[in-house]
């Protein structure tokens, strides 16, 4: 990060939020640590980023400034603040999330119930858990959105989930459930066939 742009970040962290300087350096080194390590992850690399071109998309991401403010607010003592502006941040990302959802095809997977439906059965789900696991699944691809790969870099979320195949949304599912059921190392090894079947 430049050193112009590490300032105005420190600058706006101790004017707006009255934190201390010591607090905004430390939210601004934990913070770009985090999405740095973020970078190297093998889901960038698939997505055809390196990992400076997925820094430079991540430091302009409302979720990169709203980790930013709760690292700082939690360094400076400021738990509470910290808590309720984090939760700001998901109340906002979920109503972007509904309104690109909302903006689908009827065509689309993620607008017909009964077929979502019909694929959580294939797994042995009771339609209540599928309806319980879909919206998770949506705010997972949401997140991922602003790190698209090239080919994609001209697609609203709302195209990007119109994109999903039963395919993908039967492997999310799998993966989601397994999750739920607190069965980790089903769901990593779930993870890693998903990830393997996307090279």
């Amino acid at each position: 990060m430049p050193n112009s742009k590490a300032a105005t970040l420190r600058a706006e962290l101790v004017t707006h939020l009255g934190v201390t300087h010591a607090a905004a350096d430390n939210a601004l080194l934990v913070t770009l640590d985090r999405f740095h390590s973020e970078s190297h992850e093998p889901a960038v690399a698939r997505a055809g980023l390196t990992p400076t071109e997925y820094m430079r998309t991540a430091l302009d991401t409302l979720r990169f400034k709203a980790t930013l403010i709760f690292t700082a607010l939690l360094a400076d003592g400021r738990g509470a603040d910290a808590r309720l502006s984090w939760e700001m941040f998901i109340e906002e990302e979920i109503a972007v999330i509904e309104r690109a959802r909302e903006a689908l095809p009827p065509t689309a997977l993620l607008q017909d119930v009964h077929a979502m439906r019909r694929i959580g059965r294939s797994l042995g789900l009771r339609d209540e858990q599928t309806d319980e696991l879909v919206p998770g699944i949506i705010h997972s691809i949401a997140a991922g959105y602003p790190y698209r790969g090239p080919c994609q870099q001209d697609l609203s979320l709302t195209d990007i989930l119109a994109l999903v195949t039963t395919e993908d949304l039967t492997h999310c599912l799998r993966h989601a459930a397994l999750v739920a059921e607190g069965r980790s190392r089903d769901a990593a090894e779930a993870l890693r066939r998903m990830q393997h079947g996307a090279h």
